[in-house]
């Protein structure tokens, strides 16, 4: 702690240091960050895989730092296996699937926060739909019983009620995002670079018309044809081993005989033919400039280049595009490049806020040269260092978690649906660490000097729009559906559980929080320090006993404005130093506050702590 108390001796006197980390990194004379290689080694999700007779694909790891079990469960259906006609039909089931099953009538949210859920959620993108909950450990027979009552014993409370009622939501979701600005680009950005055939031709909300059109019997169907447990991952991951998750699963979902195999999809990747150029108008206050291509999906080995290669250009603090547009030409207030990965395709997209008062045409010509000078020289060493660093380094922050949206048990189940193996996470981090300058380049110049959509929006009132309608349209059909309605397999010999009621819920018990350690340093730190060791990284608070109310009454909003120039450069460093310096570290340092605290955070990974704590005290 003596080199934290010299960095911070002057600046600080009347704070508190709390330390939450595996171990303090050993004290090393230089700043060189550890390789990314170092780091990307010491990720490791242990796990056991079983699969049922009905075809239900299950993961378990076992992670006993607190009695909770995160509970996963992912189908291999998404909007991309809608044919013509039954655009939006994966969507708004996610929405049905919540609304309460035969044997749990009701929203599905209200027993899941009796017993105590967090992480309770449920999406769905082009390739898949997943549900997932972290519980007590004694609670996780109540999860298991609504996870498989809705996937076996669903249809019977579908009621026509309940099916207008949804497509109500869904159509209410999709005027709120038609709504916001530039909230039509996506739509013609998929008309235009997929074939109307193509999985990905359509968007995951899908047509109202097609919703509207569709009767119950044909929503019957559909679930039928696609959400048995055999195109079904359950993954279990916390305080649980595999000898009890096996005896828990198979009472659950064991009787659920398996549904219809699900044809695999293996689309062509598409290409425009020639460059094309839009303009558009909507409510906006600035133009908005987009660069679209379609690349390849997640599992190809060119993904990771293209994928490092768009965030150097517009991915980070530091990146290309902020420094020459933002920061010295000043002809935009904001831009941005990424890669969004599916299984069957990614996009790339590239897009600049116009600075009010600029030509946008000259500054749409601007970005062309700054994406072609890229591509054509590529990226440098450290930048591409910054990326890998800070990549893995988020994604090793993610696992310390077992669910929600990044966590172990995310990992494991998105790397058995997507690539057929639920340690993918270690390859895509592997590719990330073995990434070099040469393979950026190359794999940008084989996919994105072809012909680029390009889109405009423009301020000014939006062409004839046609807006949603919610509830309309007639409908026939009547679900009679009996308990298990996937036929034509065989029989299941699991024995069916009791679902007359809820499982009970057996004793919390309190967490063991570790041990926390006090000191203080020379200069009056009180330092508060906690040992874990879920991942190798270290969190740290400095907290200030002053927040807004301690603003004086002719300088309010000083504590904001202190906070918020903080990171904007030091007496050594520039902002965009900073911003760099916590890339190659794999840091992240943030500054907030209250009404009555002001608190400096940082995230680090174990082998760069000392340099990220220099930079923080900096």
């Amino acid at each position: 702690m003596s080199r934290l108390s010299r960095s911070l001796l002057l600046a600080l006197t009347t704070t508190a240091l709390t330390v939450t980390a595996p171990a303090l990194a050993k004290h090393h004379e230089t700043a060189e960050p550890a390789p990314v290689s170092e780091l990307v080694d010491a990720v490791d999700i242990p796990y056991e895989e079983f699969t049922l007779d009905n075809g239900l694909k299950v993961l378990v790891h076992t992670d006993r730092k607190a009695p909770i079990v995160a509970v996963s469960i992912w189908y291999g259906v998404g909007s991309a296996h809608e044919p013509k006609g039954k655009t939006g039909y994966a969507h708004l089931f996610e929405h049905i699937m919540f609304n309460g099953s035969e044997n749990a009538p009701g929203d599905y949210f209200a027993p899941l926060r009796q017993i105590g859920a967090t992480d309770l959620n449920g999406t769905t993108w082009l390739d898949r739909t997943n549900y997932f909950q972290t519980v007590p450990t004694s609670a996780l027979d109540v999860a298991l019983f609504l996870e498989s009552d809705r996937m076996g014993h669903l249809l019977g409370a579908v009621t026509q009620e309940k099916l207008d009622n949804q497509i109500g939501v869904v159509s209410n979701e999709k005027r709120q995002g038609d709504n916001r600005p530039y909230g039509l680009v996506g739509y013609r950005q998929t008309e235009l670079l997929f074939p109307a055939e193509h999985p990905y031709g359509h968007d995951t909300i899908g047509s109202l018309e097609d919703l509207e059109a569709a009767s119950l019997d044909d929503m019957k169907q559909w679930f039928v044809d696609h959400y048995g447990p055999n195109n079904s991952i359950l993954v279990l991951a916390g305080d649980i081993d595999t000898a009890t998750a096996k005896t828990m699963v198979n009472k659950w979902f064991g009787a659920i005989p398996a549904g219809k195999p699900i044809p695999e999809l293996s689309p062509t990747l598409p290409t425009l033919d020639a460059p094309i150029y839009e303009v558009m108008k909507d409510k906006v206050a600035t133009t908005r400039i987009y660069r679209n291509w379609v690349v390849p999906g997640l599992n190809d080995p060119d993904y990771t280049p293209l994928d490092v290669g768009m965030t150097v250009l517009g991915g980070l603090a530091s990146s290309r595009l902020d420094n020459i547009m933002v920061r010295e030409e000043k002809n935009a207030v904001s831009v941005s490049a990424y890669v969004i990965p599916f299984v069957h395709g990614s996009f790339v997209e590239i897009l600049a806020d116009v600075k009010p008062g600029e030509d946008a045409d000259v500054v749409a010509k601007r970005l062309d040269e700054i994406i072609a000078d890229f591509i054509a020289n590529g990226p440098t060493e450290d930048e591409v260092q910054r990326v890998a660093t800070r990549d893995a380094a988020a994604r090793i922050a993610g696992l310390e978690q077992v669910g929600g949206f990044s966590g172990k048990a995310v990992a494991l189940a998105k790397g058995k649906l997507y690539s057929d193996d639920p340690e993918f996470y270690k390859k895509e981090l592997s590719r990330l660490a073995s990434t070099t300058p040469e393979a950026v380049k190359s794999a940008m110049q084989k996919w994105l000097t072809r012909p680029v959509l390009g889109i405009r929006v423009v301020p000014g009132e939006r062409d004839e729009y046609q807006e949603v309608g919610a509830g309309k349209g007639a409908r026939t059909g009547v679900l009679t559906a009996p308990a298990f309605y996937t036929q034509d397999g065989e029989p299941a010999t699991v024995t069916a559980p009791d679902r007359s009621k809820l499982p009970a819920v057996g004793d919390i018990p309190n967490v063991d929080f570790p041990d926390v350690e006090t000191a203080t340093l020379s200069n009056g730190i009180k330092v508060h320090f906690a040992h874990r060791d879920a991942v190798p990284m270290t969190r740290v608070t400095l907290s200030f006993n002053a927040g807004t109310t301690a603003d004086s009454a002719d300088k309010l909003g000083l504590q904001n404005f202190v906070t918020a120039i903080l990171k904007e450069g030091t007496a050594s460093l520039t902002s965009v130093d900073i911003a760099e310096q916590q890339e190659r570290l794999g840091a992240s340092i943030g500054v907030g506050g209250s009404r009555d605290r002001t608190t400096v955070n940082l995230r680090a990974v174990n082998p760069n702590l000392d340099a990220s704590l220099d930079l923080m005290a900096d």
